[in-house]
């Protein structure tokens, strides 16, 4: 005796998996941009004099004659989506305003020092607005670069810095 079962009805379009992994890759891209749409969308219309500008503060800022051009790309692509009027803002550092730097005006100050934190620490903001642009490539390592090797893991257990070490005689 054999069972006649009703034949499976065909659905048309996306199955549920692949609903979810289309939802799941557009998710993670949409996380992994480093840029909001409006930074990119103002990096794209900025011309290579103003980061040739850039660029030039930057040397005069920090001291440097050579600098990495991808680091000063995305540096001032950041900048740019975070300080509104950026362009405006350093071309009054060029040239230098004379005097100490904490002679100059506020304005100017600000705008030094979030190119220098950028080159030198290898991020721009704080907490949640911060934005990385590099670490094993800022200039922070550049001091202590012929004695340090720049350590992307802890070499010990947390905390191993605080304790006494220990002294034999």
């Amino acid at each position: 005796m054999s069972v006649n079962l009703p034949p499976i009805p065909q659905v048309r379009g996306i199955s549920r998996r692949r609903l979810l992994g289309y939802v799941g890759v557009g998710l993670v891209s949409s996380l992994m941009s480093p840029l909001s749409l409006d930074a990119f969308a103002a990096s794209s219309q900025n011309s290579p004099q103003n980061l040739e500008r850039f660029m030039l503060v930057s040397r005069a800022l920090t001291g440097k004659r050579q600098l990495n051009g991808h680091i000063g790309q995305r540096i001032y692509q950041v900048l740019i989506g975070k300080i509104g009027g950026f362009d405006q803002k350093l071309a009054s550092l060029q040239p230098l305003p004379a005097g100490e730097p904490h002679q100059w005006p506020l304005l100017q100050q600000q705008i030094a020092r979030q190119i220098l934190q950028g080159w030198y620490i290898g991020v721009i903001g704080e907490g949640t607005n911060a934005a990385v642009i590099s670490y094993e490539n800022a200039l922070m390592f550049d001091a202590v670069s012929d004695v340090l090797v720049i350590r992307s893991y802890c070499p010990n257990k947390p905390g191993y810095w605080a304790a006494k070490p220990d002294v034999a005689l």
